[in-house]
């Protein structure tokens, strides 16, 4: 093996790419072809399945056909374009401000701008959740075409984080009518207890490809403050869209 090259890392680019290009496959089946153990083959499918990379129907596994539909091209822009504006954000509001873009059936984080209090929301770039626990996903779910929408939520492991947790497919579809009319998405402490956090959508030719959000402690991010700092994201989002 090449000095350079990462063994694991090469093994789950293999079954990747096979899944990519053939029928769907069991576990066995892939240990057989890449002669793998079980143990070995567990994680590496558990790890593009969590990422988003593949999706597990019964006993099969098969790629994601969600990962990747935004361009590429607007997401590398779009991390050098809303540096500014997040720093502006978090100073005018007080509270971490964020970037969040779609991977498979969760949500990464992709830029981060803490906030000037000493208590607040830690979110790490690369982090990801689940995209109905958040703002951030909600509001990217909101904005997906129909045929889109109905992929995510066919796929989509409802895990309940919380007891505001949306966890029914009715009441979150009804959810996320509300938010594509209102233009922003609140997660009302339904990631984390004790925490809130308000999001809005970031469009690139007319499709969404990312959620800029604030998130901040319930005491200090309380409902009345909704409607001031949903105007200020969906100002700041809009400036960031016409820029892409």
């Amino acid at each position: 093996m090449d000095q350079y090259e990462v063994s694991t890392l090469k093994k789950g680019l293999l079954i990747l790419d096979a899944l990519q290009q053939g029928e769907p496959m069991r576990m066995t089946e892939i240990m057989q072809r890449f002669n793998l153990n079980k143990t070995t083959t567990f994680r590496l499918l558990y790890t593009l399945e969590m990422t988003g990379f593949i999706q597990k129907e019964g006993h099969t596994y098969k790629a994601s056909e969600l990962k990747g539909h935004h361009s590429s091209s607007a997401n590398i822009r779009l991390n050098w374009i809303v540096v500014p504006s997040l720093h502006q954000l978090a100073q005018e509001l007080g509270e971490t401000a964020y970037i969040g873009v779609l991977a498979g059936m969760k949500v990464m984080t992709v830029q981060v701008v803490e906030g000037n209090h000493a208590i607040r929301s830690h979110t790490q770039v690369g982090d990801s959740a689940y995209a109905h626990l958040s703002a951030f996903g909600k509001v990217i779910l909101a904005h997906l075409s129909d045929e889109q929408l109905k992929k995510m939520l066919t796929h989509l492991t409802q895990h309940k984080a919380t007891k505001h947790t949306f966890d029914d497919n009715h009441l979150l579809r009804e959810h996320l009518n509300v938010i594509r009319q209102q233009g922003y998405a609140i997660d009302d402490e339904e990631t984390e207890v004790g925490l809130r956090c308000v999001a809005a959508p970031i469009f690139y030719n007319g499709n969404v490809i990312a959620a800029l959000a604030i998130s901040g402690p319930a005491a200090r991010l309380s409902r009345k403050r909704d409607r001031a700092v949903s105007k200020k994201l969906r100002e700041c989002s809009a400036q960031i869209s016409s820029l892409l």
